[in-house]
């Protein structure tokens, strides 16, 4: 062959560079496909592991949920009409108002929204009184946890002319456990 021609130097030299070439077309055509495609491969059984672990803390976590669902729904009133509970939420609101002294403006309810496992019952409350009434007014009313009581929305101002008063709208939600 022609690499009979060549001395011992240009051999080596064609040889090295032979050698060179064929390692880098080994390295871009087999060994980096093979890396990349493990690269890959680990990256999708990270998210998986990463995805049965979230899993497994919710799916641990769910029994801690129905359990606190179950006491909640035994301490909750079986569902009335919605006229009675939305009556006996507006006598529990005048009612915590008259106790804290705080003057109930304007109060309505706006909506009832079902949803699949309880119903909610939205109330616009407008109220006046101090700040140290309004605060414990507020207290109130979130406080006994197991009516399901929250104030979605609190916007307050000043009153008008009046020094120390203070002038308070609400959004006040009640869920019923169905």
């Amino acid at each position: 062959m022609f690499i009979n021609n060549f001395n011992k130097r240009e051999k080596t030299l064609a040889l090295a560079t032979l050698s060179i070439v064929s390692i880098t077309l080994i390295y871009l055509f087999i060994i980096e496909p093979i890396s990349a495609k493990w690269k890959n491969l680990n990256g999708q059984i990270r998210l998986k592991v990463n995805m049965l672990e979230k899993d497994s803390r919710l799916a641990a976590n769910q029994k801690t949920v129905e359990s606190e669902y179950a006491k909640l729904s035994k301490r909750g009133k079986p569902a009335k009409n919605k006229d009675q509970d939305v009556a006996e939420t507006l006598n529990f609101i005048e009612g915590v108002s008259k106790n804290d002294a705080c003057f109930i403006v304007n109060i309505k309810p706006i909506d009832i929204r079902d949803a699949a496992s309880h119903k909610e019952i939205l109330i616009d409350v407008t109220v006046e009184a101090s700040m140290a009434q309004l605060s414990k007014f507020l207290y109130d009313i979130e406080n006994p946890r197991e009516n399901l009581i929250d104030i979605k929305r609190f916007n307050v101002s000043s009153k008008y002319g009046q020094t120390g008063i203070l002038k308070s709208t609400l959004l006040i939600s009640k869920a019923f456990l169905d």
